[in-house]
């Protein structure tokens, strides 16, 4: 049993996306901030799962690309947009560079699509986490909030860039290479 970087990376995507969102659903009723840990138990999770499971899973490529680019976007964004506010440019950046990547990463099949926003998002929410006591982040009335809006939509388009990529494939295997 071998864990590889493509099966740690999807699955600890997937998983701390799966924290997070039971961490969302159990906020209220329990009313503890603690529970957002759930994303690293998520992580933890997802990771030492990718060691049994690691070759069936290291196949998911995009998957495994979508939550490193997930980190890195979040990270663009909260230290180029947050602390100048310099307006929505960094933020196309984010969700241009989002579509461009996936536009090239090749997908191993339609499972590997559709978990490409859920690894996604658990790389934002993983950066988000961890940066909770930025100060400039603390002090910015509605940056979280936006953050989270464009991280949605980078999510939608690392979907849509996945499927286009999955399509192109697809349409190439049928007519014998020829497009």
């Amino acid at each position: 049993m071998k864990a590889d970087w493509r099966g740690v990376s999807a699955l600890g995507g997937i998983g701390s996306f799966l924290g997070f969102l039971v961490a969302v659903l159990l906020y209220e009723p329990l009313q503890e901030e603690a529970m957002v840990y759930l994303i690293y138990v998520g992580l933890a999770v997802g990771a030492a799962l990718a060691v049994p499971y690691g070759e069936r899973v290291s196949r998911l490529f995009a998957t495994a690309c979508a939550t490193p680019l997930g980190i890195i976007t979040a990270l663009l964004l909260v230290f180029l947009w947050v602390p100048g506010n310099p307006g929505p440019a960094p933020l196309y950046l984010g969700l241009g560079m989002t579509l461009g990547v996936m536009l090239f990463v090749k997908p191993s099949g339609i499972a590997d699509v559709v978990l490409v926003p859920l690894a996604y998002l658990g790389g934002f929410v993983l950066i988000m986490l961890a940066l909770k006591d930025y100060p400039p982040l603390q002090g910015s009335e509605f940056a979280v909030p936006i953050l989270f809006r464009v991280s949605g939509s980078a999510a939608v388009l690392a979907f849509f860039g996945s499927l286009a990529r999955w399509g192109f494939e697809f349409a190439r295997r049928l007519t014998g290479g020829n497009v």
